[in-house]
């Protein structure tokens, strides 16, 4: 027995020993080992510089009619009928729809009376005052205070009557008809759109990269999407200075010179290309054989100045800022600061910094690289 029990307590023991071995061994080989941190090569779409003195400015933008409105009443109440469709021309001053004017008819009734009744008791009063002075003073100004106040009484239930009625400002044709008959709706909802075909504009929103280098041209051509071929004559009108804080764009407005007997109707999409023509002379010149980088690749910095970043031969991007000029169609001229053949980064340039090394690749459809 007492053999058995030493056999037992000898094979506890060697256990208990290999166990301590190995916790002492895996300690050690925590403490010598060290971490090795790769570096993140990050890829990024890159483009050699050349020139394309074939390019021009192109946006994709939409006709709209100069005049419009949004009409609307301007009072609560249920629309008893809607005398305009969809696509009728109408005139200035036109009836176009109204409201049931049950309540404003019965107010305005009850203003006239009450002005005929505090009319005559303000003559009456007058009259006896100026008489035989039997009523103070100031029981005739009461009067003539109830008097006033009945006229302006009056005047509101006029007004407040009209506007069951809903008029058109201007001459136009109806784009669109937004209520129906019958239906009760508040003041200000609108209920027509009217817009003036005669005189039309065509609007286009521009990245900041583009309002950098300022508008060269105030001459432009429109083609209609759905129109191949025919030019259309733009002309500059006017432009956003602050950008739209959800597109990060500016808006541009052209006014359509000429439709060309075409039948042009606000919210056609089309394209607008600058009328090179018809530029200043120093546009015209640096579309001779300029070099160009993507909009992509330019980064304003907050001292109003661009950069680019520069693809070394081993692969390590450095900052070289630039001068800009024009802009042609997705691409920016750069007269100073880069030469041809140079690669340059054209996407994901925010994520970058001096001394980075990057895994470059190009889009074929662009360099041919």
């Amino acid at each position: 027995m007492s053999n058995v029990t030493s056999l037992t307590i000898n094979k506890l023991a060697i256990a208990v020993s290999l166990s301590l071995a190995v916790v002492m061994l895996s300690g050690c080989d925590s403490k010598e080992e060290t971490t090795v941190t790769t570096p993140i090569i990050r890829p990024a779409l890159t483009q050699i510089v050349m020139s394309k003195a074939d390019t021009s400015l192109s946006f994709n933008g939409v006709i709209r009619s100069a005049e419009r409105a949004d009409l609307s009443f301007q009072v609560n109440g249920r629309v008893s009928h809607i005398f305009v469709n969809e696509g009728d021309k109408v005139h200035k001053g036109q009836l176009l729809a109204k409201l049931d004017p049950k309540d404003a008819q019965t107010a305005f009734t009850t203003a006239q009376l009450e002005l005929n009744n505090t009319k005559k008791d303000y003559l009456r009063g007058k009259s006896i005052y100026e008489s035989s002075q039997a009523i103070a003073k100031s029981d005739l100004d009461e009067l003539m205070t109830r008097y006033n106040l009945a006229q302006n009484r009056l005047e509101n239930a006029k007004n407040q009557l009209a506007y069951t009625q809903l008029i058109a400002p201007f001459d136009g044709i109806i784009g669109r008809k937004l209520i129906d008959n019958h239906v009760r709706i508040q003041a200000n909802t609108p209920v027509l759109t009217l817009h003036n075909l005669d005189d039309l504009e065509v609007v286009v929103n521009i990245p900041d990269t583009v309002m950098l280098t300022g508008l060269k041209c105030e001459k432009a051509n429109a083609e209609i999407t759905t129109i191949p071929g025919h030019l259309l004559p733009l002309s500059l009108r006017t432009y956003s200075t602050q950008a739209d804080p959800i597109t990060q764009t500016f808006s541009i407005v052209l006014g359509l010179d000429d439709s060309k007997g075409l039948n042009i109707l606000p919210g056609m999409p089309v394209r607008v290309t600058p009328s090179v023509d018809e530029c200043p002379e120093d546009y015209r010149d640096n579309k001779n054989n300029p070099l160009t980088v993507p909009l992509t690749a330019v980064v304003p910095d907050n001292q109003n100045k661009q950069f680019v970043w520069i693809v070394n031969t081993n692969n390590i991007v450095e900052k070289r800022y630039i001068k800009v000029g024009t802009i042609n169609k997705n691409c920016i001229t750069v007269p100073s600061g880069l030469k041809a053949g140079e690669r340059v980064v054209i996407a994901g340039v925010s994520k970058l910094k001096t001394g980075m090394e990057i895994r470059p690749y190009t889009d074929n459809t662009q360099d041919g690289a």
